[in-house]
């Protein structure tokens, strides 16, 4: 004959199988690093801001100005250390999704950012929701 285990054993055995189980991976965590563009012109790094994900540009091939931005006043502004990345937070489908700028046309995209593997970044911008879309390949820098 076995003794019955009282409520509280129960709640215990049941919280630590609980903690035993695998926590599920931040998917934001895989893409926080330093990542260079297919073309190997530059490298942008990828970190948390706040709530979210945001990249800054912090190495170029060679240094550049924002040429191409829409505001006159901001066109003489170095590249290096310009934020291109912002606002990334995955949507109901765990896709990161955010605001990318494009400083090669001066534009911002509706943005998504997708790990390939550990070391591979698939950077995607949409324009007319979502029926032009333009992507690229980064490589993480270790």
């Amino acid at each position: 004959m076995t003794m019955p285990i009282p409520k509280l054993s129960h709640a215990l055995l049941i919280a630590a199988a609980l903690m035993s189980l695998p926590a599920r991976a931040d998917s934001t965590g895989e893409v926080i690093g330093r990542w260079r563009d297919s073309d190997g012109v530059s490298e942008i790094a990828i970190s948390r801001c706040g709530p979210a994900l945001c990249g800054k540009i912090v190495w170029l091939k060679q240094p550049h100005v924002d040429r191409f931005n829409p505001d006159p006043k901001l066109r003489e502004r170095p590249l290096l250390g310009l934020q291109v990345l912002s606002d990334f937070k995955p949507d109901a489908s765990g896709v990161l999704t955010g605001t990318g700028y494009n400083p090669e046309d001066g534009k911002s995209y509706r943005t998504t950012l997708s790990p390939k593997g550990p070391d591979t970044l698939e950077i995607r911008g949409c324009v007319l929701g979502g029926l032009v879309c333009d992507d690229d390949l980064w490589t993480r820098q270790r």
